[in-house]
């Protein structure tokens, strides 16, 4: 039986570093910014990528071959500028997205009249203040946020709401024209959903509470809002692929690895955190989002290490010899992990072997796969219990300056491929889409039995944003949509990942058994 687990070519989208301001009486100007661990901008997946066939294939099958998606434009559906939504000045240069944004934020506002009074009791007051676009020459003022007036280099790269004149701005010269080029204009309006959250949490009275909850908890509104759009409910245009960006976006308001944790008070969240709360909202409603400040969230802190001469990224082979590195590291932590796991079930597993060959071949040997299936793949051969992986594009993936995504985004194919040799020694009768998503969460409890600090003597452990290497990857290998049912769409990878990272095995079996 072949057990491959393949992944479609990622593809670079260089995004434009994004603030994201909270302006109020307790955090005026506090802002999350890109991280900066990954230089080249992250990989995250286009919209003509395709995503070959997964899991679980008898010898003798092929692969179907992958879809072609109709690429989406990112020029966002036209809407009339419909007045009294926007103030929009009257020396703004017109933008395509402009009745997209106005649409946007007219369903955010209709949303939450009739969300708010579900969830908390009241009535939903509109913005007081109003919605501002600012640009260097617009010559009517914006309120101040705790000044006299805000002026364009208040605003500038930045997209905000400020508690004290009950109004939010956004920079539309430089931020939004560059985001919705890069992301689309659906990843804007969570962003921007993002932003009217804070307003709702203002309402509700939870301002003097610490700016990551708040920041998470404005994330999980913006996914609640984003279910309403996605949802037959709604007139408003928001597709599985506009889901997936708002994942994207969440990814991009990330802290940078450098910030102290959820401790360090301008903390605003790991892409991991911050994807995580988006979803809570998106699957639990707005509701889900309310008990954030009186329960707390699980929240995994990593603290940057300063005096790593990696800054947290293995190489893929350590140049001294000595194994300090990617392919000798992770296996042997993945062997160590999953021979004790399985002993508990008094199943001996015998660790597959790691094999590296060069994308140009020539290729290991492995009945039934394709040479064309062994380009930018890692994959388990349970004829020859190995591991095979093409070296040049896991150095890629690792440590390339231009394609890098950091070492975890190897590891996360190297844990997907280890439960496919873990679903075979425990007999797993699953196939297709659950059988991958299967790996997903068996590979976030290996992460999970890897998050600092260790018992002593352990060779491995995640440092700051290797969860957010995982989730970008996850991203970057989903199906294109939720109907497609191969590897499962951007979203559920991500659930089933954190589920495994913050509930462990158990839950993994519980939630796909068999």
């Amino acid at each position: 039986m072949l057990d491959p687990v393949r992944t479609r070519s990622l593809a670079l989208l260089a995004v434009a570093a994004l603030v994201i301001v909270a302006c109020g009486t307790q955090d005026p100007g506090v802002e999350a910014t890109r991280s900066r661990q990954d230089s080249g901008g992250g990989l995250i997946p286009d919209e003509t990528t395709t995503t070959p066939a997964p899991g679980s294939t008898e010898p003798g099958d092929t692969d179907p071959p992958p879809t072609e998606p109709s690429p989406e434009p990112t020029t966002p559906p036209t809407f009339p500028i419909e007045a009294g939504i926007i103030d929009f000045g009257s020396t703004k240069t017109a933008r395509e997205y402009d009745g997209y944004l106005i649409a946007a934020f007219k369903d955010i506002q209709e949303f939450w009249s009739a969300e708010f009074p579900a969830v908390y009791g009241s009535p939903f007051e509109p913005l007081s203040g109003g919605i501002y676009a600012a640009y260097s020459d617009r010559q009517e003022p914006i309120p101040g946020c705790g000044t006299a007036e805000t002026t364009y280099a208040d605003v500038e790269g930045n997209a905000f709401y400020c508690i004290l004149g009950d109004f939010m701005a956004y920079d539309d010269e430089f931020l939004l024209p560059d985001l919705v080029e890069q992301l689309g204009a659906s990843a804007v309006a969570v962003v921007l959903a993002h932003e009217f959250g804070h307003a709702v949490t203002g309402r509700a009275g939870n301002w003097e509470n610490a700016v990551v909850l708040k920041e998470q908890q404005a994330d999980c509104f913006a996914g609640a809002w984003a279910a309403h759009a996605a949802s037959e409910e709604s007139t408003f245009p928001f597709s599985d692929n506009d889901v997936r960006r708002g994942l994207v976006a969440m990814i991009e308001v990330r802290d940078p690895v450098e910030i102290g944790g959820a401790n360090d008070p301008n903390a605003h969240g790991t892409g991991f955190d911050r994807v995580g709360a988006y979803q809570d909202g998106f699957i639990g409603g707005a509701a889900a989002c309310v008990p954030f400040f009186e329960q707390g969230r699980d929240l995994v802190d990593i603290a940057f290490d300063f005096e790593d001469p990696n800054a947290g990224d293995l190489p893929l082979r350590d140049a001294t010899g000595e194994g300090n590195d990617i392919i000798t590291l992770l296996p042997d932590d993945l062997d160590r992990f999953w021979v004790e796991r399985l002993a508990t079930e008094s199943i001996t597993f015998t660790p597959p072997t790691l094999v590296l060959y060069p994308q140009a071949g020539p290729f290991p040997p492995c009945e039934g796969v394709a040479e064309d299936a062994y380009v930018e793949t890692v994959f388990y051969c349970a004829a020859t219990n190995e591991i095979l992986m093409d070296e040049d594009y896991a150095l890629q993936l690792g440590q390339d300056p231009e394609t890098k995504v950091g070492d975890v985004a190897v590891g996360f194919l190297l844990g997907q491929a280890y439960g496919q040799a873990v679903q075979s020694a425990r007999g797993s009768t699953l196939a297709g889409e659950p059988r991958v998503l299967l790996n997903d969460c068996l590979t976030g409890a290996w992460v999970a039995d890897i998050v600092p600090p260790l018992p002593e003597g352990r060779l491995l452990s995640l440092s700051a944003g290797d969860l957010d290497e995982a989730v970008i990857t996850a991203i970057a290998t989903g199906d294109e949509t939720a109907a497609d049912d191969v590897n499962g769409s951007a979203f559920e990878k991500i659930d089933s990942f954190r589920v495994g990272v913050l509930d462990g095995l158990d839950a993994c079996l519980a939630r796909y058994p068999g």
